[in-house]
C-alpha cells in the first residue's frame, strides 16, 4: 500500500477518535448522554470497530506479518 491509500483510512480514524473524544468530554462535563447522543456514540464506536476489523483482515491477507509462533 502506498501512503495515499492509507490517508483516507487515517482520516477516518482521526475523525472517529475526535468524535469519541468530544463525546467523552461532554459526558465528563454534563453527565450521561441523551438517547440520540447515545446512538451517535454507539454508531461511532461500531464504525471504529469495523475499520479495525478491515485493517486486521488486510494485514492477515496482504502482509507477511507473523507472530512468534510463525503464524498469524
Amino acid at each position: 500500500m502506498t501512503e495515499s491509500n492509507n490517508e483516507p483510512v487515517g482520516q477516518d480514524w482521526d475523525q472517529l477518535l475526535d468524535q469519541l473524544r468530544q463525546l467523552r468530554q461532554q459526558v465528563k462535563e454534563h453527565g450521561p448522554l441523551a438517547p440520540e447522543e447515545q446512538e451517535e456514540a454507539t454508531n461511532a464506536f461500531k464504525q471504529g470497530l469495523s475499520l479495525l476489523e478491515d485493517q486486521v483482515e488486510d494485514i492477515r491477507n496482504n502482509s507477511n506479518l507473523k507472530g512468534s509462533s510463525g503464524e498469524w
